[in-house]
């Protein structure tokens, strides 16, 4: 999950507001500002914005407009509306344009004057290694899933759960560091090629667990002794969710959370004052939320249940993210240093721990799951 923030101002008659992964168009009014945000957030079917402008491209090198993340130097993907290439270091950088290497075009054709959006995740497709297309039977009908077996005869699974409005393809930069377990790379409801949910709504977790839990059940048939629940983003707040809503009895040995959604409202709330947006209009659009999804914010807070937490968890926080609240993140680490790791970094933005630093944040993961 990706944030591409064009302005830091509220303008007069627009801004790009990006809530885990999402750059949206904002008209003006209070009114109609706050239910237009709401409807960014939750609406599966919301327009997605590019609000990066490829200026030229020439041999290995494009010149795109400069944002936070067109200028750091890390490895990201930029992604258009045909196409997907990986970006490799900044070679040149000036007050409006950002000159970067392109290490692969994996899809379409990549020329000046389309535009785009930056992407942490990297890699397109499918995982590079054996692996096999399996369906995970759920309540909304079955859901695709990458299966992994990985290296090792371990019997305890990873199962790695995306974030919102992203693809299954977050998983797959991480999948080299997890070949001693067998990994269920999974959707849930809403995603390409699976079930709807009823109302075509994001849930934010509130609903999406079910269908993790489904992916656990799955495994378990299939010969899990275990799993280790690896979310990132909402993907970790619907690890958390399955945790909170479920008696597992020990089936689940760990979690790793990476950037995870502790608190939605403080993070829609660190997504309004980014863009300077007024404070009302942020608590209208909450309201909204709450009222079209049937559900409090409140209990999507996860801080007040970490006393119950009880397997290890690797907590993977950007003290710079933009996207996410990093404070909830800190606080529900702080509240249990028995069983809370925390990897940490800064300057590397929303799920980009791994963009900044792969051998520092693989290093990371692999001691963890040694633990365990």
């Amino acid at each position: 999950m990706t944030l591409e923030v064009a302005t830091r101002r509220w303008p007069r008659r627009a801004a790009y507001f990006g809530v885990a992964g999402l750059a949206v168009l904002l008209p003006t009014g209070s009114a109609g500002a706050s239910w237009f945000l709401a409807n960014q957030v939750i609406n599966v079917d919301a327009a997605r914005m590019y609000p990066i402008r490829v200026r030229g491209f020439s041999g290995n090198r494009v010149t795109l407009s400069r944002s936070p993340d067109t200028a750091r130097s890390m490895p990201v993907s930029f992604v258009w509306p045909t196409g997907h290439a990986q970006l490799g270091p900044v070679v040149a950088i000036d007050r409006a344009t950002v000159v970067r290497e392109v290490t692969e075009i994996t899809r379409g054709s990549l020329q000046a004057g389309i535009r785009g959006y930056t992407s942490s995740y990297v890699y397109e497709g499918n995982p590079r290694v054996d692996f096999q297309d399996v369906s995970v039977p759920s309540a909304l009908g079955p859901m695709p899933a990458w299966f992994v077996p990985g290296s090792a005869s371990s019997d305890v699974w990873v199962i790695a759960i995306h974030g919102r409005g992203a693809p299954r393809g977050e998983a797959l930069r991480i999948l080299p560091a997890l070949a001693a377990h067998p990994t269920l790379v999974v959707t849930y409801r809403n995603d390409e090629g699976a079930p709807s949910s009823p109302d075509r709504m994001f849930h934010l977790g509130d609903t999406e667990w079910q269908d993790a839990l489904a992916a656990i059940r799955y495994a378990r048939s299939q010969g899990a002794r275990g799993v280790i629940l690896y979310g990132w983003s909402m993907g970790g707040a619907i690890a958390l969710m399955t945790l909170r809503r479920w008696a597992h009895s020990g089936f689940v040995r760990g979690l790793i959370l990476d950037s995870p959604v502790v608190d939605w409202t403080e993070t829609l709330q660190l997504n309004g004052r980014m863009l300077n947006i007024p404070s009302a209009w942020t608590w209208t659009a909450l309201r909204i939320i709450e009222r079209r999804l049937r559900v409090r914010l409140s209990t999507l807070d996860h801080r007040p249940y970490a006393a119950r937490l009880d397997v290890p968890t690797l907590m993977i926080v950007d003290h710079d993210d933009a996207v996410v609240a990093p404070g909830p993140m800190l606080e529900f680490a702080a509240s249990r240093p028995d069983l809370v790791t925390l990897y940490s970094t800064r300057d590397a933005g929303h799920c980009r721990s791994w963009n900044l630093d792969p051998a520092g944040y693989e290093s990371a993961v692999k001691a963890f799951l040694a633990t365990l």
